[in-house]
């Protein structure tokens, strides 16, 4: 294969790739158009009965809020500390990273070159450290949720553990075929078969998480958090 047949080879990949990165971000965008409406009437009509214990119309709350708001001096940029759940700022790596894990050992299948196999371990390494954090420890606690948004965090929670032990697999794969296989075509077409589930599990418990906070109003301002720690 000459060297222009490579590089166009190449320039194919690149573009399938960035279709294919473009076509999850639409499919897993946090908007939820679909059930916006309905599950946000739901919501508000039960969060003054499950949020914090506080009834009626939730001004408790929000003076609580305004008091915490007062108290950051108009601060622009917000310190770790001022987050009620780190949660957010860590999750959204081993998204990214899981996802493009996934893609470069697809593109392995037909580029098979060793440079290539090191970006992948890279990522998936990053990506399982990242879930397993995100997951372990800076989950926040929840309390008084809707009976609806309770089976939706446990929804998340189940694939978000479906995306630990799949990723820790991966790695645990990708570590014996590039080592010792020495990258042969079967162990990596079976490496690829479980980063494919790892990203099928981190997407469906990134769509969750989005549920949760956008539609179901758990988490932001502290919203049905525990906010005595960051993590469990």
């Amino acid at each position: 294969m000459g060297q222009a047949q490579k590089q166009k080879i190449m320039k194919k990949l690149i573009l399938t790739i960035a279709l294919i990165l473009q076509a999850l971000t639409i499919c897993f965008a946090h908007d939820g158009h679909n059930e916006k409406e309905d599950s946000t009437q739901h919501a508000s009509a039960e969060t003054a009965q499950n949020q914090h214990g506080v009834s009626g119309d939730g001004h408790d709350h929000d003076a609580l809020v305004e008091n915490h708001h007062e108290g950051q001096h108009n601060k622009i940029t917000a310190s770790w500390d001022d987050f009620p759940s780190l949660h957010p700022l860590v999750v959204h790596f081993p998204i990214v990273l899981l996802l493009l894990a996934v893609l470069f050992q697809l593109a392995q299948l037909f580029v098979f070159k060793k440079e290539l196999s090191w970006v992948t371990l890279i990522l998936l390494i990053l990506g399982f450290i990242g879930a397993y954090i995100a997951g372990r420890y800076v989950h926040p606690h929840t309390h008084g949720l809707t009976e609806r948004a309770a089976q939706i965090l446990e929804e998340h929670d189940l694939y978000a553990d479906y995306t630990v032990w799949l990723s820790g697999i991966g790695v645990l794969l990708k570590i014996a075929s590039h080592f010792i296989l020495n990258r042969k075509i079967w162990a990596e077409l079976i490496v690829a078969i479980v980063l494919v589930g790892a990203a099928y599990s981190v997407a469906m418990a990134a769509h969750h998480g989005a549920q949760l906070v956008h539609i179901e109003g758990v988490g932001p301002q502290g919203k049905y958090l525990e906010t005595e720690g960051h993590g469990h």
